[in-house]
């Protein structure tokens, strides 16, 4: 039996748990409970006859076919070991039959005279004497035999591709049929389901789960079943052929389970330690990844780096208890292994010796026995994997079973003449999941047909709320909502919705053509009505300037898109159903000026004919709506138009007084030519090459084809521009250095290749060391051949002792081996992880836009590529240099024996390693040509009978060795390009090492800002410039702000700012020191932003607002609190339980808007920046929330250089200077009233005109 196999098996099986992805396991704790509950699970019959009832008839037909052909294909292991039991006992007993033969009559009856026959010289005399009875056949004696295993060989094969197969294509009929019963049941659910349901949660349920099902009653299955089988027919025909040997040795292979029980409960436990501990630094890591820019703003990477090595550190010592102890668990199973084997030759061989049993009958049982101990320990993955996939589908059974509710039932009320007219009727209503806070309260209104309607009201006061009733998302609590007289309920719920048209703040769009997203409002629309929609929602015109037009792909959540043009596309969606009733929810809150004044005309035309319910924080978007309705807690507080609100001077009146002039500006859109002339353009520029020799394509542009390119406003108008352009072009273009994989890998385990040297010679000593308890029981068997008893004895027990001692010796080269590997591997992982990541935050903001630098992508690199490398250096490479021993003993064994055999058993590798693909079990199809060539050899006294059985054993050894090390090859393969993928990012220089300390720090920095002839594109954006020539002055203590359209480059120049990128034409000045000239680390800390949407991370208040200054560990609580009491959050942090320590939560989900804004704008002024850069900081938030932030930022600003970009241009009316920025320049400036007199582009965007 192969020690060897089951040390890798045991390995690779421990391995495959550690590398349980982490996100999935939460704390230890709850991860054994789970597992426990899942167990628990499994043997509930329900799990099981939800199964049953997904298979069809003919799935069952198929299922017991595959059943009956695993069971049949499990009878190949006892066959087998019959067989070569038949053959050991065939050459046993050939030499037996000679000692009880009276040899001297023999010779003189039967052989020339001369000839004296001995046991000794029988063989080298049998051919020459000439008696049949006594001459054996071995040929014909054989083969029956031969041919026997022939056929078993291509029959196992049949019936296990068949059972493989069918079990497989069986598992992906249920899995495909249950995954789209499950989709269909949950798109039929209401939104209280989808409340108490995360995405996630479902997610997990058609991918997760499914998979495990889709692995557990697939091949797995029929594996567990095939093996269970082998173990049952093996047992039975041990106890047929020997029933006391069975039983003893049965007996005695209980230790092989029972003494590792408690090392192996040691490793789950530091497995479930060292996860949670990589868990939580993967989750470091994604947070400070995700959040890259506000890390780099902070100089958070040393802290970040701290944080994420405390936890690797942890893992590292877990990881290195559990390989020490993974490493005790396999020495003792071979070791018990070995000497089970020595203890069952040891009584086998004793039964032999005392006529209690055949030699034969004794190894076939022997063999049997092994095998069977073997399967014992196989058989836990296959019956791991069904357990999982029981437990997945009562997890599934257990969801379905929840969700009772059908929102596409059919019902009677399907009117003609549906006009629209709706009534609430005292309607109150709390959300399921919130069920004390009441969100309506006897709420009452009437909406005529044809009539626009607003909600207006400060966040949390029922608008939404109202538009997700109408719909019928939830059902109310009292109260009665009519439509046309007719309640909700009674209503065909899939008609109702059919009559609705629903635009929000942020449309969804899907993954696929415009047409196609179009089309999601009526299936059965036509192209033309979709070119009509189009055409209404002011879409039509800019679709059909794409190159695609209507089948352009609108990427992920329709990002390939700008923001208006989602929403125009949104709004041609809702339209194409020509719907009654248009809900309006924030359809254009998001939206800059231009953008808006577009939208804004396409929601005015969809509104005329139908009843519009509009909810807009804008109130400017309102004033011509026919009713407007103000909401305050769940309630009407008061309604009318807007002149009568205004003129009542209360809640709204108030309202409106807070609000801000509403943004403007669309991004500009490029005309069809203009688009071709930029696709014509890109065409001739990915072609040169980055010398001045070949730049003719860029330079021969004229002045006016660049112009027509970019625009009537560009910049680029004459041949010193188009020189600038080029330069940009150059500066843009950035060869990463690439890795040699392997040599990377050698220079970072250095420091460690004395304990991987050691680990190697371990392993090789290891594989060679197991293959010899083979030989000594082959030596075992031939005993029996000897006549002398005393020599039987000798030779028996000398063997079984070197067993032994072979079982001690591999004891303690497995326990070094497994050691030094451990340490090595874990110090190995360790580096690269800290290097990795060390190396990721070093990174210039280019390589995260990057689309293969995705948070996602450099998380997997930290976590499952660094894990395949460590077991490349170590249980890999250690499994490979096992198997290239086993190969090479079991090679110098086969050549001492007998070269002839060796030669052959070489000729058959490739096949079998070809085979291993097709399942077939190696050493039954090797043993046939061993077995026909060997009993040749013997016929002709070239080979003994010792020598045939030695060769048998060995190249059965031979082979599994060989195919093993080519099984690793595909590990390798995944190796070197998991490194290939970490040394690429550990070698790459950044343009800016956002981790370097080296530069000039200004002494006294006032915060003078310059940027002169500055010339702008983001490396993944190279068609596109954003600033050109660019050229403007801050002075110290200045508050500055930027305006204009979206796509002008605002945000551009707070990013050049604070130097995430750097200008490719021109520089930016600090105090007259350009800024690349600067100490990076200080130069950011004398800046401080507080961006649109701010980043928070998962600590506590206290820590989040210490992040502002990360130059020193701890932060007094007192100057925490000051900042906080000048961002006007002070008061709300003290009222909550925890005070500052309350965690914020993920991205700082635990708190509002104007929460998170506040507490962003407290970190900022912690380390009292000279520069503070606001970045429409206000724009997202309703009024109420936007005064108290407003009032925090102007506190702010006092006494610092300040930078404000908005599209609310009200918060920017008391600035010393506005920049007015259109198509990447400054286009005008001066003061508010200096530019409104001026009467241009600022004063166009004031009042919304600018087309």
């Amino acid at each position: 039996m192969d020690a060897q196999k089951c040390a890798r098996d045991i390995s690779e099986n421990e391995r495959d748990a550690a590398q349980v992805q982490p996100d999935k396991i939460k704390i230890e704790k709850e991860a054994s409970v789970h597992t426990d509950n899942s167990t628990q699970k499994v043997f509930k019959t329900n799990s099981i006859k939800f199964l049953l009832r997904q298979l069809t008839p003919l799935d069952i037909f198929y299922a017991i076919l595959a059943t009956i052909a695993s069971c049949a294909a499990s009878l190949k292991t006892p066959l087998y070991c019959l067989f070569f039991g038949n053959s050991v006992g065939f050459f046993v007993a050939r030499s037996s039959n000679i000692c009880s033969a009276n040899l001297t009559s023999l010779a003189e009856e039967h052989c020339p005279s001369g000839i004296e026959l001995a046991v000794a010289n029988y063989y080298t005399w049998i051919l020459s004497c000439n008696f049949t009875d006594i001459n054996y056949d071995l040929s014909n004696q054989t083969k029956k035999q031969i041919n026997f295993l022939l056929i078993l060989a291509i029959v196992v094969f049949l019936l296990e591709y068949f059972y493989l197969t069918t079990f497989n294509l069986i598992a992906e009929r249920q899995v495909r049929s249950m995954k789209q019963k499950l989709f269909q049941l949950i798109l039929q659910q209401d939104m209280i389901y989808f409340d108490y349901h995360k995405t996630g949660e479902l997610n997990s349920l058609l991918t997760n789960d499914m998979g495990k099902i889709r692995t557990g009653i697939g091949d797995q299955l029929g594996l567990l079943i095939s093996t269970f089988s082998q173990l049952i027919c093996g047992i039975i025909l041990c106890l047929t052929l020997d029933w006391n040997l069975t039983l003893v040795i049965l007996s005695a292979a209980a230790l092989l389970f029972v003494s590792p029980i408690a090392v192996i409960k040691l490793v789950s436990k530091l497995t479930a330690i060292e996860l949670t501990a990589y868990e939580k630094a993967g989750s470091i890591a994604e947070e400070a990844i995700s959040s890259i820019r506000t890390v780099f703003a902070y100089n958070g990477q040393t802290k970040e780096l701290q944080r994420y090595e405390q936890h690797v550190n942890m893992a590292r010592t877990s990881n290195l208890r559990r390989d020490l102890s993974n490493g005790l668990v396999i020495s003792i199973y071979i070791c018990l292994y070995l000497n089970l084997m020595a203890f069952g030759l040891w009584y086998g061989a004793k039964r032999v010796l005392e006529n209690d049993t055949t030699t034969g009958n004794m190894y076939t049982t022997y063999t049997t026995l092994l095998y069977a101990a073997y399967n014992i320990k196989t058989i836990s993955p296959y019956f791991q994997a069904v357990v999982q996939a029981l437990a997945a589908a009562s997890n599934i059974e257990k969801k379905i079973n929840q969700s009772k509710a059908d929102t596409r039932q059919k019902l009677p009320k399907q009117p003609v003449n549906f006009i629209g007219d709706i009534d609430f009727i005292n309607v109150s209503f709390s959300y399921p999941t919130r069920s004390d806070v009441t969100v309506l309260n006897n709420l009452s209104f009437h909406v005529r047909s044809g009539q626009t309607v607003a909600f207006v009201g400060s966040s949390g006061s029922g608008k939404s709320t109202c538009v997700q009733l109408l719909q019928k998302f939830y059902e109310i609590s009292s109260g009665q909502i009519l439509i046309d007289g007719i309640q909700l309920n009674e209503y065909d719920l899939k008609w109702l919705r059919q009559q609705i048209g629903v635009v929000s703040q942020e449309p969804v769009l899907f993954h696929t053509t415009i047409r196609e997203n179009i089309l999601f409002g009526a299936d059965s629309a036509t192209d033309e009505e979709i070119h009509q929609a189009a055409k209404i929602a002011n879409a039509h015109d800019f679709i059909m300037c794409l190159p695609d037009k209507y089948e352009t792909q609108v990427g992920e959540r329709g990002l390939a898109l700008s923001g208006g043009q989602k929403q125009r596309i949104a709004i041609a969606r809702a339209l194409l159903r020509n719907p009654k009733i248009l809900l309006l929810d924030e359809a254009t809150s998001a939206l800059d000026n231009e953008s808006e004044a577009i939208v804004q005309d396409a929601l005015d035309r969809a509104a005329q004919g139908r009843t519009t319910i509009i909810i807009a924080h804008r109130l400017s978007t309102i004033r011509h709506a026919d009713h407007i309705i103000v909401l305050k807690n769940g309630e009407i507080v008061e309604e009318g138009n807007h002149e009568s609100l205004i003129r009542a001077k209360s809640v709204y009146f108030e309202l409106v007084q807070q609000q801000l002039i509403h943004q403007a500006g669309e991004e500009e859109e490029l005309t069809f030519e203009q688009q071709e002339m930029r696709k014509q353009f890109l065409s001739e520029q990915s072609h040169l090459d980055v010398t001045r020799d070949r730049s003719s394509s860029v330079i021969s542009m004229t002045p006016s084809a660049l112009t027509k390119l970019y625009g009537k406003e560009s910049t680029i108008v004459n041949y010193e521009d188009t020189q600038y352009f080029y330069m940009l072009l150059i500066a843009t273009r950035f060869q990463e250095k690439q890795s040699n994989s392997i040599v990377d890998i050698l220079e970072m385990a250095k420091p460690e290749q004395i304990w991987i040297g050691a680990g190697c010679l371990m392993s090789m000593i290891t594989g060679a060391v197991c293959v010899l308890p083979s030989i000594f029981q082959v030596n075992v068997m031939t005993a029996f051949q000897e006549c002398d008893i005393d020599t039987q004895n000798h030779k028996i027990n000398k063997n079984i002792l070197i067993t032994v001692g072979c079982a001690f010796i591999y004891f303690i080269c497995q326990l070094v081996l497994s050691s030094t590997f451990a340490y090595s591997g874990g110090n190995i992982t360790r580096r690269l992880r800290l290097k990795t990541f060390h190396a990721i935050l070093c990174q210039d903001a280019g390589f995260f836009d990057n689309a293969q630098h995705s948070t996602g992508a450099l998380c997997t690199i930290l976590a499952t590529d660094v894990s395949m490398v460590q077991d490349t250096i170590g249980v890999v490479l250690g499994s490979l240099l096992q198997n290239l021993a086993v190969y090479c003993t079991c090679l110098i064994i086969g050549f001492i024996y007998s070269w002839q055999l060796a030669l052959v058993s070489c000729a058959f590798l490739p096949i079998d390693i070809c085979g291993l693909c097709a399942q077939i079990y190696l050493s039954k199809r090797l043993a046939p040509a061993i077995l026909s060539l060997g009993t040749t050899l013997l016929d002709k006294q070239i080979i003994t009978d010792v020598n045939a059985i030695v060769i048998m054993e060995a190249v059965v050894y031979l082979s599994q060795a060989a195919v093993y090390s080519f099984v690793s090859v595909p590990s390798y393969g995944k190796a070197i390009v998991a490194a290939k993928n970490i040394f690429n990012i550990i070698k790459r220089k950044p343009l800016i090492n956002n981790l370097s300390t080296d530069g000039d720090k200004i002494p006294n920095c006032t915060g003078h800002i310059d940027f002169k002839d500055v010339y702008f594109v983001y490396p993944t954006r190279t068609d596109s410039i954003v600033l050109k020539k660019f050229n403007f002055t801050i002075k110290s203590g200045q508050k500055v702000a930027l305006v204009g359209s979206s796509g002008s480059g605002k945000s551009t120049t707070i990013q050049l700012i604070e130097r995430f990128y750097d200008p490719n034409v021109g520089q930016i000045f600090i105090d007259s020191k350009d800024i690349r000239s600067l100490d990076l680390q200080w130069y950011r800390s004398q800046i401080s932003i507080v961006s649109q949407e701010p980043v928070l991370f998962d600590i506590s208040i206290r820590e989040n607002i210490a992040y502002g200054d990360n130059s020193r560990q701890d932060i007094p609580l007192e100057e925490i609190i000051e900042a906080a009491k000048n961002a006007n959050i002070h008061d709300f942090i003290q009222q909550l339980p925890d005070g500052y320590e309350t965690s914020c939560g993920a991205k700082g989900l635990r708190l509002s808007g104007g929460q998170k804004q506040r507490i962003a704008i407290a970190r900022a002024l912690l380390r009292n920046p000279k520069i503070l850069l606001l970045d429409e900081a206000t724009s997202a938030l309703d009024s109420e929330s936007e005064k108290i932030v407003q009032e925090a930022l102007e506190r702010a600003q006092e006494n610092r250089t300040s930078i404000t970009i908005a599209h609310r241009l009200s918060t920017v009316q008391n600035c010393d200077i506005i920049y007015v920025m259109h198509n990447g320049m400054i286009v005008e400036y001066g003061t508010h009233a200096e530019l409104l007199a001026r009467g241009g582009y600022y004063s166009r965007l004031i009042q919304g005109k600018l087309k």
